[in-house]
């Protein structure tokens, strides 16, 4: 089967975390995407069973394969070099200005590899007054504005995991940035630096938001617009066995037809006020209504309403849903050693080229040989390599 990525060669030095998770698609496309890591390099989530457990149900490192070099060795840093006159796409998430002090910056790679795509993935980006403060997720949330606008109203901002600023953002990012650059090599014969900043890209995904803000003049304030609960229409509300359904009918005949399904005709014309007490006697009559039931027989319910309806699942719960299943975004995977293998599924459903699984993430240093021997040495060679610690 013919892979979208076939023949691209991607060297991947993000320590498997956050970024990564682009070289995951890169790789599920069919690139022969290599992990660079240093000796004594361990995955970044622990689990019991092992540096092989680690890597069966480590998703991000799917498909992938692994080398442990030391580049800080000389020689070790001429087998980086040997890499690159064939790589097609870097990666790396490293602090600005640590590629350039290991001297496998973009000028050098640039020089050895003209069409090499290189993709720095950093928290504030590479330049700029905060370039050199560490930081997580949250932070970058917090800076952009994104961290603000998440909560209940009058409570303190709620961070979501690490989805926006680490895998939408990064990871995303990343990803259309390092495609655009592969077409635009198609035409120009030349790689390029791509800059991707998870600060950026975070105040990128607040777009909506910042158009409303423009337009009006309004800050986008927790549980004060329609995103964050401001709305009866667009909320969450607890259901009768303390769990929550969540309702989105924000066109009006969604909350027309939501009425009516209520027997609730009355509340048709209260869908957008400004009048707070009306506002408020709405959410009270639908968390009255909503806790009639419990969220399944809420979900069993609005199904064939023509709603913009849904039951807040747990995660082990969303595993388990049929639409989940039927999309294949639960893979059940044979491993030899370890069995059945659950992981998340490709979420880019492509007719003619799709994603494959080939093989689990590899353990640390599992295709050192291999790739080595891809690049020319001898068995000797490579002996002696891992003598001098080198590999």
């Amino acid at each position: 089967m013919t892979l979208a990525l076939d023949g691209i060669r991607v060297i991947d030095l993000c320590r498997s975390y956050p970024p990564a998770y682009a070289s995951m698609f890169l790789a599920d496309f069919g690139a022969d995407v290599i992990k660079v890591d240093p000796p004594g390099f361990t995955s970044p989530i622990p689990v019991p069973g092992g540096p092989e457990a680690q890597a069966a149900w480590y998703s991000l490192d799917r498909n992938k394969k692994s080398l442990l070099l030391n580049m800080r060795d000389p020689e070790g840093l001429d087998i980086f070099y040997r890499l690159v006159e064939s790589a097609d796409v870097l990666l790396e998430n490293s602090k600005p200005g640590t590629m350039e002090r290991l001297k496998i910056g973009y000028d050098i790679l640039a020089g050895i590899n003209p069409r090499l795509i290189y993709c720095s993935v950093s928290g504030y980006g590479q330049d700029g007054p905060y370039a050199l403060i560490p930081g997580h997720d949250s932070n970058y949330l917090s800076i952009s504005g994104v961290l603000s606008m998440i909560g209940e109203k009058g409570g303190p901002p709620i961070a979501p995991g690490n989805l926006v600023a680490d895998l939408a953002g990064s990871g995303m990012f990343s990803l259309s940035a390092i495609l655009l650059a592969l077409l635009a090599r198609g035409k120009t014969g030349k790689g390029q630096f791509i800059d991707v900043s998870y600060t950026d890209t975070a105040f990128s995904l607040a777009g909506f938001e910042t158009a409303l803000y423009f337009l009006t003049g309004m800050e986008p304030r927790r549980g004060e617009t329609l995103r964050t609960g401001s709305e009866p229409f667009c909320a969450t509300y607890e259901t009768k066995d303390g769990k929550w359904f969540n309702i989105a009918c924000i066109e009006p005949k969604l909350w027309i037809n939501l009425c009516r399904a209520l027997d609730r005709e009355d509340l048709i014309s209260h869908q957008w006020t400004f009048d707070q007490e009306i506002k408020s006697k709405v959410f009270t009559e639908l968390r009255e209504i909503f806790k009639t039931k419990t969220r399944d027989e809420w979900w069993d319910w609005a199904k064939d309403k023509e709603i913009a309806a849904a039951p807040v699942l747990e995660l082990n719960e969303a595993f388990e849903d049929p639409q989940i299943q039927h999309r294949k975004m639960l893979l059940e995977l044979d491993h030899p050693a370890l069995g059945k293998i659950k992981q998340a599924g490709f979420p880019i459903k492509m007719s003619e080229t799709p994603a494959s699984f080939s093989r689990f993430g590899p353990t640390p240093g599992q295709d050192s040989d291999a790739i080595l021997i891809d690049l020319g040495f001898s068995s000797d060679q490579i002996n002696k390599l891992r003598e001098q610690g080198i590999v």
